[in-house]
């Protein structure tokens, strides 16, 4: 047995069989019980090879008792998370199969059943137990919120919101509302979590940390109006928590308020302190306002606070890019390749870094081939490597890349300006003009390429 599956068995919840079975044991052989009872002592010691013996002789004397086979997978799980071998297990699962053959609605080895099966990642067979424990006792929520648990690990979620419905006046604590928040966070499934946030937001009104979270699930939803207010409401709860500022901040830039970003990140710096994505995000507004020289200091401060925040070194590799620093660009798209276990789109910014230099064409092929390769219909990507192609005056090659870019992305004037690149250097005039007008009304006002129509 694995020790993962061992891990599996001890969470599940060994019955107390003296109490469960007292109404069978007005029937039960006395013998029977006798040995059923010395058992029963001997699981309560912590003696279970002791207790299968007992009980095992209680079955000789009464072979039909069910809850003899039950006591009898009880102690054969205990012995299975000692031993960590299959034979105690599969000995387990036969008792517990002989119990309902005795008895099909036999609701402790019903239960036992379940949660066996829940635990070796059997959900589909231990929901069928479950459902058929519910329909046995329907009073029961204990069952249905397993079921519901199971549910959630599935992943059948239109279950688990109706079970929700059943159980939910019995969570007075919201702990169950908590626990599907939780998988469903994990699992993206923002507009699920939405409703159960809302119920514990109710009843937390004054826990910022609940408040954020229903903020970010406000704007996941694209409902930007609560998600503001609520965002406001967490920091007016606790304005020392940076992810608060940061959601705001997050709002602002996306209504293409770069100004408020800037002014609003000075105040989280005064409230909560300097906080790495923020500072990458005010790096992105003064890049949208045409202040580089003001985007790279707060890029630069950002790898300050979070040396592993990749998008910050990406933007400085840009930037450095476009002021004609390669050396700079290098070590930046070196970095932001590392942190970010080589992101294609890195990758290939540097490649194309290199390829419109017409440098290290042969390390630009290698870091493109590697972006194609994590992103094959991406077409800028297709394009770098057929501009590659071009800066080796491989023209057949450049011309079945850049046409393959285009396929993708018909309508990219930077891809049909290269394609009109290379039919001008092909000789082939009348098809580079046709390849730059198609460029230019994709991009009417670009003067590089009227400059060329006008040759």
């Amino acid at each position: 047995m694995t020790k993962r599956f061992s891990r599996l068995i001890l969470v599940l919840v060994v019955l107390v069989v003296s109490a469960a079975f007292s109404q069978e044991n007005e029937t039960a052989d006395p013998r029977a019980l006798d040995q059923f009872i010395k058992g029963n002592v001997a699981a309560q010691q912590g003696n279970p090879y002791q207790a299968i013996y007992c009980f095992e002789e209680a079955t000789h004397f009464d072979p039909s008792a069910p809850f003899l086979y039950v006591a009898l997978a009880e102690q054969y799980l205990v012995l299975a998370q000692e031993d960590e071998t299959a034979v105690s297990l599969q000995r387990a699962e036969k008792n517990i199969d002989k119990a309902l053959e005795l008895n099909p609605r036999h609701i402790p080895a019903l239960e036992l059943k379940s949660r066996l099966l829940a635990s070796k990642g059997r959900s589909k067979q231990a929901k069928e137990v479950l459902e058929t424990l519910c329909e046995l006792d329907s009073t029961n929520s204990g069952y249905r919120a397993e079921l519901l648990g199971l549910c959630l690990t599935s992943g059948d979620l239109d279950e688990v919101d109706s079970l929700y419905q059943i159980l939910s006046a019995d969570d007075e604590e919201n702990e169950l509302a908590r626990r599907i928040v939780a998988i469903y966070l994990i699992t993206g499934q923002s507009e699920r979590a939405l409703p159960y946030m809302e119920i514990i937001a109710q009843d937390d009104s004054t826990d910022a940390a609940v408040v954020y979270t229903l903020a970010t699930l406000y704007l996941q939803t694209e409902d930007s109006a609560r998600a503001q207010h609520e965002v406001d409401r967490a920091i007016s709860l606790d304005s020392m928590d940076a992810r608060f500022w940061y959601l705001k901040l997050v709002m602002e830039f996306d209504h293409d308020r770069f100004e408020n970003v800037i002014s609003l990140a000075e105040r989280a710096r005064a409230a909560a302190g300097e906080d790495a994505r923020s500072a990458n995000l005010e790096g992105l507004s003064y890049i949208r306002l045409a202040d580089s020289t003001q985007a790279m200091e707060r890029f630069t401060r950002a790898l300050e606070l979070d040396s592993t925040l990749y998008p910050a070194a990406g933007s400085l590799a840009l930037l450095y890019d476009a002021q004609g620093s390669v050396e700079q660009s290098e070590k930046y798209y070196e970095l932001a390749i590392e942190k970010s276990d080589s992101a294609a789109i890195y990758l290939n910014n540097c490649a194309y870094m290199y390829a419109v230099r017409a440098i290290k064409l042969d390390k630009a092929m290698q870091l493109v081939d590697s972006a194609i390769e994590r992103e094959p219909d991406n077409s800028s990507y297709l394009d770098t490597k057929g501009w590659i192609y071009f800066q080796n005056t491989d023209h057949k090659n450049a011309l079945k890349w850049i046409k393959a870019a285009l396929k993708v992305d018909k309508n990219s004037a930077p891809i049909l300006e290269h394609l009109g690149d290379i039919y001008n250097a092909m000789g082939k005039k009348a098809r580079a003009k046709s390849a730059w007008e198609d460029a230019l009304k994709s991009d009417p006002e670009n003067v590089v390429l009227k400059e060329k129509l006008a040759r």
